[in-house]
């Protein structure tokens, strides 16, 4: 049984992505990806309207037994009494706070803490909610979660939404704070989820997919690669939630989806070298295998994180010695600043024979150039001269990549991170579109937002054969960038496009 703790229920003012209109949507989405129960906030109760907006959730999921109701409320002390009432006689156990979009703070001292000292009396469950957006997003406020879990022992608190800034932070406050857990529906940190099992708070992981924003699939296929014992993923898939909603009741299950394994998985944004941002991963030759073998992908194509940064030589000479030490498995991109000419030409001279190097990468955000520039132009002409690919991590205008890529059209350009914008964004549209209308124009989807639905918006815009499988690693988990494209709604031959054959087509792979 997978019992999911973060669904939205409405439509969201602000966004043209997916969402559930009513309960049977919910459910079939639901069925789709093998979730048996959820528990289920209404959109209207956090965008505007707590009272009527839980109401109106009681009624359209009413007398859906997969479906267990978490209000939502902001810290009101005039109100707390008769919301809590009203809660018990609901039969309501959770209740959930937006503090971002609220404008309230959660520490004690605020409003929040008489409604705490209430939820503490009845033992309810609090989510607490900080809306992150991207995965370097530091909104969470950990010394108000920490202030909050010591002021209130016996309230359980769950934190929804962490991401790969969480780890470094919530460490050390699971061992201070015994009512403390986290859902990971974006915590795609590789080896965390393992991390905290071997450190003794595996019964403080809860399971959840934030549809209908998120893929669902990303956390179920991480979940499914890791390496656990067969009791530990269920209590994370719904012992633990569970228990904390002290649910007696029969435990509901659902079919679970036939998801088909690729046969060869081809990971074209890669990173080799340390990365202090990152809690987790290890960044280097021996823990990238390992979590490729485990997930199994078949080959990636490097970059170094040393050389994104300051340190262009030798990143790429750690890339160039884990090729020859792991032929087939690992390829590389030259990567170069153009800031630096006589660098880069010896970068060339050097690696220009090295058939490891299957590509050129270039960080314009990091290095702060731009590539339209004229600094840029001696290496696009190289580029073009040799008809080699060129990813690029740049600006998102479709007005700049139409212009480059007709000016070098020998040279194949993939736009990094396309796939992790999202329907709101009408560049992503328009740069997918363009993609499909110019031969030498692709993109990745290595980034952690995975909107759910989104891919398949892509692909029908650019075409499946525009489009690159990366993960982002050792910042995402492969497992967690696989789901997507595992439990999409693409067909087979699409989904091994995007895998393998796009890639092998491009960099000219056996």
């Amino acid at each position: 049984m997978i019992f999911d703790a973060n669904i939205a229920l409405g439509r969201f003012a602000g966004t043209r992505g997916r969402y559930f209109a009513d309960a049977e949507e919910l459910l079939t989405a639901m069925d789709k990806h093998g979730i048996a129960r959820a528990l289920v906030y209404g959109v209207l109760a956090k965008e505007t309207d707590c009272v009527r907006g839980n109401a109106l959730l009681m009624r359209n999921i009413a007398g859906e037994k997969r479906l267990v109701p978490c209000w939502v409320t902001v810290p009101d002390e005039r109100n707390a009494e008769s919301f809590v009432s009203a809660m018990k006689e609901s039969g309501v156990g959770a209740v959930r706070l937006f503090p971002h979009s609220g404008h309230f703070s959660i520490r004690p001292w605020a409003c929040v803490a008489a409604l705490a000292k209430l939820m503490e009396r009845e033992r309810m469950l609090l989510l607490i909610d900080f809306e992150s957006g991207a995965w370097s997003d530091t909104s969470v406020d950990w010394e108000g979660v920490y202030q909050l879990c010591q002021a209130f022992p016996k309230l359980n608190v769950l934190v929804c939404g962490v991401m790969v800034a969480g780890p470094a932070n919530y460490r050390g406050l699971l061992g201070k704070c015994s009512n403390l857990h986290i859902e990971i529906s974006q915590l795609a940190s590789p080896g965390e989820i393992v991390r905290l099992i071997e450190t003794g708070f595996g019964d403080r992981i809860v399971f959840g997919t934030a549809l209908p924003a998120k893929h669902p699939g990303n956390i179920l296929t991480m979940l499914q690669k890791e390496i656990i014992t067969e009791n530990d993923h269920h209590q994370i898939v719904s012992g633990n939630l569970s228990r904390l909603l002290r649910l007696t009741d029969a435990p509901i299950s659902v079919p679970q989806p036939d998801i088909p394994q690729a046969e060869c998985v081809i990971d074209s944004h890669t990173h080799l070298g340390g990365w202090n941002h990152s809690a987790s991963g290890s960044g280097e030759s021996k823990g990238i295998l390992k979590d490729m073998d485990r997930c199994g992908v078949t080959s990636a194509i490097l970059t170094s994180i040393w050389s994104c940064y300051g340190e262009v030589s030798l990143g790429n000479k750690s890339v160039a010695d884990a090729c020859a030490d792991h032929p087939g498995r690992f390829y590389g991109y030259l990567t170069v600043d153009p800031k630096y000419p006589k660098e880069v030409q010896n970068e060339i001279d050097k690696y220009d024979d090295d058939a490891n190097f299957v590509g050129i990468k270039l960080h314009c955000g990091l290095h702060e150039y731009t590539l339209t520039g004229s600094e840029a132009h001696p290496i696009l002409e190289y580029a073009d001269s040799k008809g080699i690919p060129v990813l690029v991590h740049s600006g998102f205008n479709p007005d700049d990549w139409e212009d480059v890529c007709t000016r070098y059209p020998n040279a194949k350009f993939i736009v990094a991170h396309l796939g992790g914008c999202g329907p709101d964004m009408p560049f992503a549209r328009k740069l997918a579109k363009l993609s499909g209308e110019l031969d030498n124009l692709y993109f990745d989807i290595a980034a952690s937002k995975a909107f759910y639905g989104f891919l398949e918006e892509l692909v029908a815009l650019a075409g499946s054969d525009k489009i690159l499988f990366g993960s982002d690693h050792p910042i995402f988990d492969f497992g967690y960038e696989l789901g997507q494209v595992f439990r999409s709604e693409l067909s087979l031959t699409d989904q091994t496009k995007i895998l393998s054959t796009n890639a092998q087509s491009i960099f000219k792979l056996s």
